[in-house]
């Protein structure tokens, strides 16, 4: 009987990734054939890890030496079986790879691999600079979320892709807003669950796209978000806030990181990344903080109203932003919305407060309750359409009544 063996290693030049391609040998009665795997790894991880016979638990290798070492088993498999079938055994390793690839080896994708695989082309993106690490937080969250699905529901670590169906998804629907623990409550709101569920959709869509996958089953979810007010804070809300002294530090800085976003509507990732780069004096002496939101890359640029020089002339000597040239310090995005709880408290203000409701102020208090246009507030928040501004864009009653001044006045 001819000797079958099946070895891997890398071939070629590294991608923009710094990662090389994994092929596959088939060595049979003394001849070879290659085919690829369609699977990349760093050279120094090839190494480390003895060509993924010993994967560590980083970079996804568990998964990537299941699925390397499954053509072994399958090409093996397909030996035997053509053994069993032939007396003659004329067989070399060219026809074997035919016989193997013509009838397509299989191996099971699961969902698990696939959020996994999604998060560490996303990090690739992130450390680049193109996505936020809070959408990468948001993502990382989104795998824990159906691995403990799984465990709950199905009391597995894992589930294959090829059998999500509509009773799959909308068990977890079910288990978001019944059965999910999240601080310290049992079951998320709707919106809450249907933004969990369409985050994973457009993680699976990266795999549609890259011809890994087929179709999307997440498509056939049909659940819909409840429109909500937004919440921003009316202009002596604002200013209670800008009235309050702080003595500490700490809601200190968190105090003018959240006025800088109520003044730009950048978010803190986009803010907190400004440095005397992004100031820029126009032809009539006045300034502006030019930028490209992180989220959209869409130019939002901002003119430097009395309330943001002042917080940019704090910070001007301060440590913080020396050492890294910010025009405002660092705070985490878990940071900042936990201490604007404490600020509010402080400042008697009854509402929830976030860093996002610094765009919703924006947009509602600072910008069109001040006339300024919604086409005009669109361009400074960064937005690609006007209807996306709609969603933050709330008409105040305050307003309401001047427009509707004007007319009374007409009639009279």
């Amino acid at each position: 009987m001819k000797k079958l063996k099946v070895s891997f290693f890398q071939k070629g030049d590294k991608n923009r990734d710094g990662l090389i391609a994994i092929y596959g040998r088939i060595s049979l009665g003394g001849t070879l054939c290659s085919f690829s795997t369609g699977r990349y790894l760093s050279p120094e991880r090839w190494i480390k890890t003895d060509y993924l016979r010993k994967p560590s638990r980083i970079e996804n290798e568990n998964s990537l030496s299941t699925y390397i070492y499954s053509f072994s088993d399958s090409i093996e498999k397909k030996y035997s079986e053509y053994l069993k079938e032939n007396k003659e055994n004329n067989l070399t390793a060219s026809d074997l790879k035919k016989l193997c690839f013509d009838v397509k080896i299989e191996t099971k994708i699961t969902i698990i691999d696939l959020l996994n695989e999604h998060n560490n082309y996303f990090k690739q993106r992130v450390i680049k600079g193109e996505r936020s690490e809070g959408s990468l937080e948001k993502y990382v969250r989104m795998l824990d979320v159906v691995k403990e699905f799984i465990k709950v529901k199905y009391k597995k670590d894992n589930y294959n892709y090829e059998d999500i169906d509509r009773k799959f998804i909308y068990s977890l629907d079910e288990y978001l807003r019944y059965k999910r623990i999240h601080n310290g409550k049992k079951g998320l709101a709707n919106n809450t669950s249907v933004k969990y569920i369409r985050n994973i959709s457009s993680m699976l869509n990266h795999f549609v796209v890259m011809g890994v996958i087929k179709d999307n089953p997440f498509k056939m979810y049909s659940e819909k978000l409840i429109e909500v007010d937004a919440v921003y804070l009316t202009q002596d809300e604002l200013k209670k806030i800008e009235d309050k002294v702080f003595e500490n530090r700490r809601l200190d800085v968190i105090k003018d990181i959240f006025l800088f976003c109520c003044y730009t509507s950048y978010a803190p990732c986009d803010s907190m990344k400004l440095n005397k780069n992004n100031l820029v004096r126009d032809n009539d002496s006045d300034w502006w903080i030019k930028t490209k939101r992180q989220k959209t890359h869409v130019k939002s640029d901002v003119l430097i109203l009395p309330q943001l020089k002042k917080i940019i002339e704090k910070y001007q000597d301060d440590y913080e932003c020396i050492k890294g040239e910010r025009l405002i310090p660092n705070r985490s995005n878990a940071k900042m919305n936990l201490y604007l709880k404490e600020i509010a408290d402080l400042c008697g203000i009854n509402k929830n407060l976030t860093w996002y409701v610094a765009r919703h102020t924006f947009a509602t208090t600072i910008a069109l309750a001040n006339n300024v246009p919604l086409e005009v507030v669109s361009a400074i928040m960064g937005h690609k359409r006007i209807t996306q501004t709609q969603h933050y864009a709330k008409i105040q009653d305050v307003t309401v009544k001047h427009q509707l001044k004007i007319l009374s006045n007409k009639f009279e």
